[in-house]
């Protein structure tokens, strides 16, 4: 379980490093096939080491949703890119199609990125009422012990 963790915290680690593009896309995407292999070590050792793995797998598979989102959002911006590219061979507007990506293949932070996720300026989850929702007491990972 420790070896995958390393693993999983160095791919993520690296693409982090890796400024915006195809690259740092590939790397996210190897981040969460090593976040789902810890995962599954976590939940394997979870009858002999209880809830410390239990915790670590539960934090880990938040992790592999949230690279996986990542994930369906490449896939997602190369099929617009694509309806564009063949609505504006046929004559037809292509600004729709091209309106979740910026310019230049690159993603959109702004705001409409972060509502679209529902998340604060902040990159907080939002509570129903709109504000974002507090954050204390929440770790996404922690190193297992």
């Amino acid at each position: 379980m420790l070896k995958d963790h390393r693993r999983l915290a160095t791919r993520v680690e690296h693409a982090l490093a890796l400024p915006p593009g195809p690259e740092r896309d590939t790397a996210m995407h190897e981040a969460r096939k090593a976040a789902k292999r810890a995962r599954y070590a976590g939940e394997a050792a979870r009858p002999a080491l209880g809830k410390p793995a239990k915790r670590f797998a539960k934090r880990v598979k938040a992790l592999q949703s949230l690279l996986g989102d990542h994930q369906d959002s490449v896939v997602a911006r190369e099929a617009l890119r694509t309806l564009g590219i063949q609505s504006h061979a046929a004559g037809e507007t292509a600004f729709t199609w091209g309106a979740p990506v910026r310019p230049g293949g690159g993603r959109g932070r702004g705001e409409g990125a972060r509502t679209a996720r529902g998340l604060g300026p902040r990159g907080r989850p939002r509570t129903e009422g709109g504000s974002e929702a507090p954050v204390s007491g929440v770790r996404w990972m922690v190193t297992p012990s």
